[in-house]
Formats: structure tokens, C-alpha cells, sequence
């Protein structure tokens, strides 16, 4: 294009050989991309972290905050086995040999291109799978990153970068060996108002229907971009954005000279998503969004952010919708279009109309897997569900804000294993390193000496620059949001340096793998929901049948494609009409008992009613298996994104999912818990309860328990056993929490990587504390002691069982998430040492009596009231119940703490337990 003076390599050996030193053209791109990527996490020199490397017994993979995961060579993934080896060799040259054809084929056919493209490295692809269980740096703490995460932004830079090569024609100096330090890019941000779909949505479908148009507008959108165009890749995604690498001007060219003509770029890829929107039939325009040049992922999350922001108008700009029809009422789902029934106002328009069908198209074609999409299938033996709502605050961990607190090595370890640089003596003090370095680098900075034996050692690059401002704007300003070299004085400048030489950095690579993580994380959880809804003792639960209907009763009138609802023995059935037979779609467990056979319902009558309320009879001829839609699992999956995660499941399934997904998040992210808080909420309702209103309600919840302001907790017990830092701590609400910290990892090494806590403390009390340049202190948990107070994100829960819509609007209590573990606990106490379930609702009924009436319309306490409110728990739960000893003091404190109320009320009112029963975990 534009005759672009790009040399490229003759062969793909040159790629590989070549790539390491500095060139120009292609390979100078590729050496860009790369360097960008990796560069920054292998850039500690191989002597002086010599003791950073795993030896043979030990070469693991961490997950991105610090939990070992796999012991590479004591237990191999395929790819290191020589038959994984061997395959993997094969599908390189397939993969390479039909790029080949294609390029000498008709290379406009996009869709070839798409289908080669996903083959080759999509999500089911063999390369992705081997790359993904490997890791692209061996030495500790960077074995975080696998080689599919380094790989795959490193392309996806590199695909960006030809790209704005080609887009600049013979402006681009192809010649140049400075394209390593000089290359930019910029993010293209395309995002389209989710959140407006579900707030409208009447029934499930409605949502689950828009969405999979919003999934398709963004399937569409990647093959514009990474295809069609082949100008960038996708960097991050959720449900409601999507961001893409995209071409930028070079460091040392001006953003306005005009090469790129990104405004031109902008203008032009709006109208084509606006294209692609209105194929779809979408009610709310899309966002297309350039960046500024960056050489980091770290604007990212500005980007993102930028865009929900005016994506939360519905109509944010100009926004036509087509519209055929001219009579009947506003459509109820979109409340923009006619639905041409001028008697019958439910009936939605009739884009509404076909996304509830395709819908039901590929569920009934199996396209949807073996999740139900029935709201009747997920309700319990008593007709209810819960959504659950989680979301892990993942957004301060891509813009890099949380990695602060994390170390590539602590300052006193790199000191300890480095007492001589260059044969002479390490200038930097054992006993107090990081104010000595501090120093250090403050008086070095008047001079740039590229062989100061300190800073050769900590960063390879060091060396190879020639001054500071240079070297500063590489090391911190390329990888934070740190003030400009200019702006600040020397003290700052040298606090920066070594802030940035001794903190994880958010390079993309690890941006990429924490977004992934996150989605992982819910992607596993699902499956876990999976199996713990369809646990049940009735195989019906999980079944489907066939109705066959009579001579008599087959011709009434029945719409194909329609739900029709009666009663059986009392039961609600529901079942789908379909070429003729009905398909059940209801709770068979709440009809058949398990011993029951399909026989048992043959030969019976029911009346049903369809969305017209005609009253039908259907006589059942004859009962069958449903095929390949007999199984189910009664689960519903409404989001699944790195922000969030929403599920429907039974009501009676939902305590043991929330506590799977506590364990979960304590094993995965352990180290950092402190800092990546889970967020949880609960909504239970009858099957009837419109839809609405649940969604209302967890919007309502989700507004509290996300994000929100530090807190402080202060440290009241410490204990230290294999490995493991157990803290008790103080929180503001007057509770305590323990929480256990890994500090070792599997060698048996000390890991000084990742379990520090931001402490209030300003002073510098221990070898491995560290400020931020900023001024929050950072201590590793081994160090904290009584009294030290640190700043906790806190995780949160809320829970509320809605058995009318108006409860929506009540106020909802929002907890600690550790509350909830305590609750189960509480209860097992109750349930194990109550005589009957009458003497717990009588412990229940007397205590909130007596608290309602020493409490005032506020909650507050009378003076000297929840002394003696206590005193009065006391003797009850030891009069009625019986408890004594250490389960009665632990009752005492959850009942002063509101837990013990909690429990009685969610156990009795809402689950509805009976005498033996345990539906907590």
C-alpha cells in the first residue's frame, strides 16, 4: 500500500534468528511488539537474579496473583511431553501451510481468513491450549504469564504496528533501527449499551434474546477489525465493550502531522458499526472510540470507562430505528416499536418477537448446550429460585493501580543475594535497603554512568541508554501514570526509579491474563453451579418428557412455538408446543416422585392456558424421552465477563453456590484479598415474580456491594504455621475476621512477591516495607504485629428474598462477605442444638420482639439496651435451646452481632428448612 517501504525477512527463520537484536522493517516492528510485551518482564540481569530462577523439582505456573498452579515438569502438560511435542510440530504446519494456500488463493474472502484465523489460535484451537498450560518466563514471580498471554498480545501489537506502517506508505522509515523504542499504538474502544437491553427485558428471553444480538454485533465487530481490516486484535472484552490494539504515530512524529489520519479512521469505523447495529435491529447506538499513542495498556481502563459513561444514555447520539409497522401498541420489551396487535398489548414488536424465537430456535436445535433456558426448569420443590450476582473488582488491577503492592523482588533479598556487585562491595545497607537506595539513586542523578554497578544490576537496559530523562521515560513514565520527569524534583524522581525497578509491572501480557483470569474464574464457577443445582435424590429433576396428545385434543388450536401452562395433581406444569407434542418444561421433581415412572402421568388431563388465556385440554395419549433435550441443568446463565457474573438457580442451591464461590476466591486469590475483594449478592423470589423487579433488585445490590472506599482494619492476633500467616483483625462495623495468608511458596521458599498489605504506618519498620512514591506504606503480613491497621478493600454481601415485587424498594443490609460463612456456622450451632424447629422459631419470634422494642425507629440502642438485650440472648438460647460453653458464647456474639437473626431468618423464613435438614454448603 502507498508503496510502504516495509524489507521484509526472506524467510521465516529470519523471524526467528533475528528478532533478538536491533533492526529495521518488519522485524524492527516485530522486535517492538515484543519488547513492549516481554522486554519489561525479563530486563533483570541473568546474574544478579540468579537466585530468582525455580530449579528442576520446582518450575511452576502461578496464576496471576500468585497461587501455584501446576508443577511443570513433575506434572507435565501435553505440549512437554514428546508426543504433545510432536503434535504441536503438526498443527504449526498446518497451520503455516494454509496460510500459504490462502495467500496464493483468493485472499478477498474474508470469511476463509475468519475461519483460518479461529482455527489457528481461536478458543478451541490446539495452539492456544498448549501455549496456555506453558509459561513465558521461568523466573520467579514472572512465571504469572503464560506464553499463549505474551504471544498473543505481542502478535497483536505487531499486527497493529505493520498495519500503521502500510497506513503510512513511504512516510515510514523503513530503514530506521529505532522502531523498538519509538513504536506506539493506540486502543479502538467499541461498546453498545447492554445494560438498557436487560433493564427492559419483561421475560427471560428478552434478555438472553438481545444479547445473543449484542454478542453477534461483537462477533461482527472482531471481524472487521482483526480480519477485513487486519488492523488490530482484540485486548479486552466484557458485554458491554470491546477493545482492540489499533496503529499509533511514533514517539518522535508529531499526532497531528496527519499519517494516520485517525480522525478519518474514527469517523469511518462509526458509521461501520452503526452498520453493523442497525443489520441487528439494535434499539441504542454504538460507541467507536481512538485513543491516544500509548506504549502500555494502562489507559485501558480510562478507555473503557470513558465509554460506559456515555453509553449509560441510551441514545447518546443521533439514532434512528426502523419501524414497518403503523398500528397497535408500543411494543412492551423495546418501548420503541408498534407490535401491530391493537388488542393485545403483551405482545411485543416483532424484532422482539424474533429474538424470543431465535432464542428457542437454538435451544431446540442445541445450540445452547445443556443449561435450561426455562425459568419453571430452575425453580425448587417449592417453586422459587435465586439469581446470584458476583463481581470481583478487577478494573484497579488493569490500569495497574493495585499491582503497586506487588514486588518482582524485595528490595532486602535482592540486597542479601547480591553482597558484591562487579568484585566490589554492595553499597546498600542491609538494615534499612530501600531508604539507602533511595539515597543511592538520588545522588546518581546527576550523572548518567552507564556502568554504575547498582543499577546495571537491576535493570538490563540501564546500560544501553544514554541519559536520565531517556531511561526515566522508558522505565516509569511508559508504565504508570507517573508525573513526567520534568515535573518533579530529584528526591521523587529517585523514589520513582526504584519504585518502578522493584514493582510487578502492568505489561500487557499481564494485563491480558488478569482480565482472563477473571473470566476463568466465573467460567469454572458456572460449572460448579452446574453440578450443585442439579444435586437431587429425584432423577427428575434434571429430566424431560414428551407428551403425546389424543386424537381428541391435538387439533385445538395450539400455537407452535408457544408455552402452556396448567396444573397436574396440584402441580404447575409447563410445557412447549412443537410439531404436534408438548415438551415438558417445568420442574418434573415437584410432579413425579423418584420412584414414579413416565407412566405414571400417561392417560391423564390437564387444562392448559397459552398468552391468549384460552383454556385448552390436553389428554395425554402417550409419555416419551425427549432425545437429545432429555438432561438439563437447571441453571441459567444471564452474564458471564470479567466485571461480573450472574446466574438463576434453584433457591435451594443457592447457599451451597455461594459458598463454593467463597472457597473459590479464597483459594485463587488468597494472597491478594486485601486488595481484589469478591462481591456477592442473592435474590431469591417465586417463579411468578416478574422479572423486573428481580432485576431491580439486583441492580439495587450490586450498587452497594461493589467498589466503594477503603476501610480500615486493625490487627488484633497473629499467627504463623506452615507456611501460612493467620491475622485476626478488628473491622470498623465492631466484628472480627480472620484471614489466613499464604506466605511460602512450594519450594519452601519465602515468597516476598505478593502478600504485602497497605498499612496506615508512615514509618519504615521492617526490612521489606516499601512507600509508594506517593506515600502508602506497604508491609509483607509476615511483619504485621497487634495494633498495625491496614486498608482492606471490603468484600460484601446482601441478600433478600422478595415474595412481593413492592419489597424491591425496601432497604437492603449490606454485610461482610466473612458474615456469611459465620451465618452458616451459626446455624449449624442452632439447628444441631435446638430439641425442635417450633423451639428455633420461638428463639427467633422472642429475640426480635425484645430487639424491636429497646431498639428506636433508627436502630439505635436505648442507653444500657444491647447490654441487656444480650444478657437476654444469653439466657434464652441457653433456656430454649439448651446451648452451653463455647456454642453458647459463640451464639452470644453472633446474636450481638446480628448474625444469629440473619441465620434464623434465611435458614427458617426464607429456605423454609424442617428438622434435619442442611442447606448451607
Amino acid at each position: 500500500m502507498n508503496g510502504a517501504p516495509i524489507p521484509w525477512p526472506a524467510t521465516l527463520t529470519d523471524f526467528v534468528s533475528k528478532h533478538r537484536e536491533r533492526d529495521s522493517g518488519l522485524l524492527g516492528l516485530l522486535q517492538a511488539a515484543h519488547g513492549i510485551v516481554s522486554g519489561i518482564e525479563k530486563n533483570v540481569p541473568p546474574r544478579a537474579s540468579q537466585y530468582l530462577k525455580q530449579d528442576a523439582t520446582h518450575v511452576w505456573l502461578a496464576s496471576a496473583f500468585g497461587e501455584p498452579r501446576r508443577n511443570l515438569l513433575a506434572d507435565p502438560p501435553e505440549v512437554l511431553t514428546i508426543a504433545g511435542w510432536r503434535r504441536l510440530l503438526d498443527e504449526a504446519r498446518r497451520i503455516l501451510e494454509e496460510i500459504r494456500q490462502l495467500g496464493q488463493g483468493d485472499t478477498g474472502d474474508v470469511g476463509a481468513w475468519r475461519r483460518w484465523r479461529d482455527s489457528a489460535a481461536g478458543p478451541k484451537s490446539l495452539l492456544r491450549a498448549a501455549f496456555s498450560f506453558t509459561i513465558a518466563e521461568t523466573r520467579l514471580p514472572n512465571n504469572d504469564v503464560t506464553l499463549w498471554d505474551q504471544s498473543y498480545v505481542a502478535a497483536a501489537l505487531f499486527k497493529s504496528a505493520v498495519a500503521g506502517a502500510l497506513l503510512e506508505g513511504k512516510a515510514f522509515p523503513g530503514d530506521s533501527t529505532e522502531l523498538k523504542q519509538t513504536t506506539r499504538w493506540r486502543l479502538l474502544t467499541v461498546g453498545v449499551g447492554s445494560d438498557h437491553y436487560e433493564a427492559r427485558a419483561v421475560r427471560i428471553g428478552d434478555w438472553t434474546g438481545a444479547w445473543a444480538a449484542i454478542r453477534e454485533f461483537f462477533d461482527r465487530v472482531r471481524k472487521l477489525v482483526e480480519v477485513d481490516l487486519a488492523i488490530g486484535s482484540l485486548l479486552y472484552g466484557d458485554t458491554s465493550v470491546e477493545v482492540f490494539s489499533f496503529p499509533g504515530e511514533r514517539s518522535k512524529r508529531s499526532t497531528a502531522d496527519g499519517d494516520l489520519r485517525i480522525p478519518s479512521w474514527e469517523s469511518w469505523l462509526q458509521a461501520e458499526v452503526e452498520r453493523i447495529a442497525r443489520e441487528l435491529e439494535l434499539e441504542t447506538p454504538p460507541l467507536c472510540r481512538i485513543s491516544e499513542p500509548t506504549r502500555s495498556l494502562v489507559p485501558m481502563v480510562r478507555e473503557t470507562r470513558q465509554a460506559r459513561s456515555s453509553l449509560a444514555m441510551p441514545l447518546h447520539r443521533s439514532w434512528r430505528i426502523q419501524d414497518d409497522q403503523n398500528g397497535g401498541h408500543v411494543c412492551p420489551v423495546c418501548l420503541v416499536r408498534l407490535n401491530s396487535r391493537p388488542d393485545d398489548k403483551k405482545r411485543p414488536c416483532a424484532v422482539c418477537g424474533r429474538r424470543r424465537r431465535g432464542r428457542l430456535d437454538a435451544w431446540l436445535n442445541g445450540k445452547l448446550g445443556t443449561d435450561t433456558i426455562w425459568v419453571n426448569e430452575v425453580a425448587d420443590a417449592s417453586g422459587r429460585l435465586a439469581l446470584i450476582t458476583l463481581s470481583l473488582d478487577i478494573e484497579p488491577w488493569l490500569d495497574g493501580r493495585r499491582m503497586d503492592s506487588l514486588r518482582t523482588q524485595a528490595i532486602s533479598e535482592w540486597r542479601r543475594f547480591n553482597p558484591t556487585l562487579d568484585g566490589r562491595d554492595n553499597p546498600i545497607d542491609p538494615a534499612e535497603p530501600f531508604e539507602s537506595l533511595i539515597d543511592y539513586v538520588r545522588r546518581k542523578l546527576g550523572a548518567y554512568d552507564q556502568k554504575d554497578p547498582v543499577l546495571t544490576s537491576l535493570q538490563e537496559g540501564y546500560r544501553h541508554d544514554s541519559d536520565w530523562p531517556s531511561f526515566f521515560a522508558k522505565i516509569v513514565e511508559d508504565r504508570s501514570d507517573a508525573p513526567s520527569w520534568d515535573k518533579l524534583d530529584e528526591a521523587a524522581r529517585a523514589h520513582w526509579v526504584v519504585h518502578q525497578l522493584f514493582t510487578k509491572l502492568p505489561s500487557p501480557g499481564r494485563v491480558y491474563r488478569f482480565w482472563q483470569q477473571a473470566e476463568e474464574f466465573f467460567a469454572t464457577l458456572a460449572a460448579e453451579f452446574r453440578q450443585l443445582a442439579a444435586r437431587s435424590p429425584n432423577h427428575w429433576r434434571v429430566r424431560r418428557l414428551v407428551l403425546i396428545p389424543d386424537g381428541g385434543s391435538a387439533d385445538r388450536g395450539w400455537e407452535d412455538g408457544e408455552i402452556y401452562e396448567g396444573h397436574l395433581n396440584g402441580t404447575l406444569v409447563d410445557v412447549l408446543y412443537r410439531d404436534r407434542r408438548f415438551l415438558t418444561t417445568s420442574n418434573l421433581a415437584r410432579l413425579l416422585a423418584a420412584q414414579a415412572s413416565r407412566d405414571d402421568i400417561k392417560g391423564r388431563e390437564i387444562q392448559l392456558r397459552g398468552d391468549d388465556r384460552v383454556a385448552r385440554t390436553l389428554r395425554i395419549a402417550d409419555v416419551k424421552e425427549a432425545g437429545p433435550l432429555r438432561i438439563y441443568y437447571p441453571v441459567v446463565l444471564l452474564e458471564l465477563s470479567p466485571l461480573r457474573f450472574r446466574a438463576l438457580v434453584p433457591l435451594e442451591a443457592a447457599s451451597g453456590c455461594l459458598d463454593r464461590a467463597i472457597e473459590m476466591w479464597n483459594e485463587e486469590f488468597g494472597r491478594v484479598w486485601d486488595r481484589l475483594p469478591l462481591s456477592a449478592g442473592i435474590v431469591g423470589f417465586p417463579q411468578k415474580l416478574p422479572l423486573q423487579a428481580v432485576l431491580e433488585a439486583v441492580r439495587t445490590i450490586e450498587h452497594g456491594i461493589d467498589g466503594g472506599e477503603s476501610q480500615t482494619w486493625r490487627v488484633r492476633h497473629r499467627d504463623e504455621r506452615g507456611g501460612v500467616v493467620s491475622l485476626v483483625f478488628l473491622r470498623p462495623d465492631g466484628g472480627s475476621e480472620l484471614r489466613t495468608i499464604p506466605v511460602a511458596l512450594p519450594d519452601g521458599r519465602l515468597d516476598v512477591f505478593y502478600p504485602y498489605l497497605a498499612v496506615t504506618d508512615d514509618r519504615l519498620r521492617f526490612p521489606r516495607d516499601f512507600p509508594h512514591p506517593e506515600g502508602q506504606v506497604y508491609r509483607h503480613a509476615l511483619d504485621l504485629r497487634p495494633g498495625d491497621e491496614v486498608q482492606v478493600q471490603p468484600a460484601r454481601v446482601a441478600t433478600v428474598f422478595l415474595d412481593s415485587a413492592g419489597r424491591r424498594f425496601e432497604l437492603v443490609r449490606l454485610r461482610p462477605l466473612a458474615d456469611w460463612s459465620e451465618m452458616g456456622a451459626s446455624w449449624e450451632l442452632v439447628r444441631r442444638a435446638a430439641p425442635s424447629m417450633a423451639a428455633l422459631h420461638a428463639v427467633r419470634a422472642e429475640l426480635v420482639s425484645r430487639r424491636e422494642a429497646w431498639q428506636g425507629p433508627d436502630g439505635r440502642w436505648a442507653p444500657g439496651a444491647e447490654q441487656a438485650w444480650a444478657r437476654l440472648a444469653e439466657a434464652v438460647l441457653a433456656d430454649r435451646l439448651g446451648a452451653e460453653g463455647p456454642a453458647l458464647r459463640a451464639l452470644v456474639e453472633a446474636a450481638r452481632d446480628g448474625i444469629l437473626e440473619w441465620a434464623l431468618d434465611w435458614h427458617l423464613s426464607v429456605l423454609k428448612e424442617t428438622g434435619g435438614e442442611v442447606r448451607h454448603g
